[in-house]
């Protein structure tokens, strides 16, 4: 799917995706496994995932490249962008003071 928006929407929407991301890849901490424990005769501890492991990286995998695209996108957006900065000598600027 393509959606054309300005580069602060783009930002905006980065942000949003940065924020998801993290809570994504939290989970692939040790707090997303659900450990039960038998004791008894045989004690035992069974450890076992709370989600897909390879869903969830497919999707860490998804938003890593959206963010990836968008960025390159605005690099070349800023690349090709031209802007005019009147009274900006910039030796005369960083000369020492005398």
């Amino acid at each position: 799917m393509e959606k054309v928006m300005t580069v602060n929407e783009a930002m905006v929407f980065m942000k949003a995706i940065r924020g998801r991301l993290g809570e994504l890849s939290s989970l692939r901490q040790a707090n997303s496994i659900r450990e039960t424990s038998y004791f008894g005769e045989n004690d035992k501890k069974i450890k076992e995932p709370m989600y897909d492991v390879k869903a969830l990286d497919k999707k860490c995998t998804e938003l890593e490249n959206f963010l990836l695209t968008v960025e390159t996108k605005i690099k070349q957006s800023n690349a090709v962008t031209k802007i005019k900065i009147e009274g900006a000598d910039v030796a005369e600027l960083l000369s020492p003071i005398v």
